[in-house]
C-alpha cells in the first residue's frame, strides 16, 4: 500500500477514536449533570461499547501510525514523534479516568433509592475531559508542526 493511503487510515482512525472519547464523554457529563437517574440509567449502560470502540480506533491508528513512519522513511525514534507517544500515554490516562468517573456513577443509580449527588459534585470529570482535549491539541500540534526539542 502506498503511504499516502497509511497516513489516511492512521488520520481518519485518531479522528474516529478521538470522536468517540471527547463527544459522548461531553454528552456523558451533561446526563450526569442533569441529576435525572433514569437518564442517567439508559445512557451510561452504552458506555463500554462507546469507550471500546473509542479504543480500538486509537489502537488502529497507533498501529498505521507506525506503519505510516516505516513506510515513509520516517525515524520512529523522531523527537518529535517521542513527544507524540508521551502524550498519547497522557490522553489514554484522562480516558481511563474519565471511565472509572462513569462506572462509579452506574453504580450509584444501580441502587433503590438511586441518588447522582457524589456524581455532580465530583470534578474528575471536568479535569478529565480538559486534560483530553488539551492533550488531543497538543497531539494535533506535534503531529503538524513537527517541533525541534
Amino acid at each position: 500500500m502506498p503511504y499516502s493511503l497509511f497516513k489516511f487510515i492512521h488520520v481518519g482512525s485518531m479522528f474516529l477514536a478521538t470522536a468517540l472519547a471527547i463527544g459522548p464523554s461531553v454528552l456523558l457529563y451533561l446526563v450526569a449533570r442533569s441529576g435525572s437517574v433514569e437518564n442517567i440509567r439508559k445512557t451510561f449502560v452504552h458506555t463500554t461499547v462507546v469507550f471500546r470502540a473509542g479504543a480500538a480506533f486509537y489502537g488502529l491508528g497507533l498501529l498505521f501510525g507506525f506503519v505510516t513512519a516505516l513506510n515513509g522513511s520516517i525515524d520512529i525514534a523522531a523527537p518529535w514523534l517521542i513527544a507524540a507517544y508521551l502524550l498519547i500515554i497522557l490522553l489514554i490516562a484522562f480516558n481511563f479516568t474519565f471511565e472509572r468517573w462513569t462506572h462509579r456513577v452506574e453504580e450509584e443509580v444501580r441502587s433503590e433509592v438511586a441518588t447522582v449527588a457524589t456524581a455532580i459534585r465530583s470534578r474528575t470529570p471536568v479535569y478529565a475531559l480538559a486534560g483530553m482535549v488539551t492533550v488531543t491539541l497538543l497531539i494535533v500540534f506535534v503531529m503538524v508542526v513537527k517541533p525541534t526539542l
